[in-house]
């Protein structure tokens, strides 16, 4: 199932510069440790994941993980579950790291874009995603790519840390 989504057209558009040496893969255990670093330097602790957690969550039966790599450097990964709900399924972003000096080259949003594919080619009708309610950067994001709030979990993230949940529904 992945072939088809893992990066047909190559890691260009979006703000990617051919030639720019990002190579797009599958997850593979050996990668638990890289992106274990990585999460912890992109997520303050009450929004970072241990490594069992991590493991489970990439290694998981309905999940999608992708690593984007430039040259040796990991540059960031993405995870991406479905989910039953109620007579559909439905994907859910786990996680989205890009490392510092990737950002703003439209790397996350190509690798979103790859999962909501790989949903969608899965029968999902749409995605959803639980973000920090003060990570005003990472709200941007979502509601730029077509997500939209629709509503709440107190505490989601911890006593006091709240969440705000996403959706966004495939077209037909």
């Amino acid at each position: 199932m992945w072939a088809p989504f893992l990066f047909e057209h190559g890691c260009v558009g979006m703000g990617m510069r051919k030639g720019s040496g990002m190579v797009l893969r599958r997850y593979e255990r050996r990668d638990l440790e890289s992106i274990v670093a990585l999460d912890a330097e992109c997520f303050a602790p009450p929004f970072r994941f241990s490594r069992e957690a991590m493991r489970r969550f990439a290694e998981a039966e309905n999940a999608w993980a992708v690593i984007a790599e430039a040259g040796d450097a990991l540059a960031g990964f993405c995870i991406v579950h479905i989910e039953p709900a109620e007579a559909v399924e439905v994907g859910y972003v786990v996680t989205i790291d890009v490392g510092e000096g990737f950002r703003r080259r439209g790397l996350g949003e190509r690798m979103l874009a790859e999962g909501e594919a790989w949903v969608r080619a899965s029968g999902g009708v749409g995605m959803m995603l639980h973000v920090y309610v003060k990570n005003a950067g990472a709200v941007r994001f979502y509601e730029r790519l077509g997500y939209r709030r629709v509503g709440g979990q107190k505490g989601f993230y911890g006593p006091g840390v709240d969440a705000a949940m996403y959706w966004k529904e495939f077209e037909s």
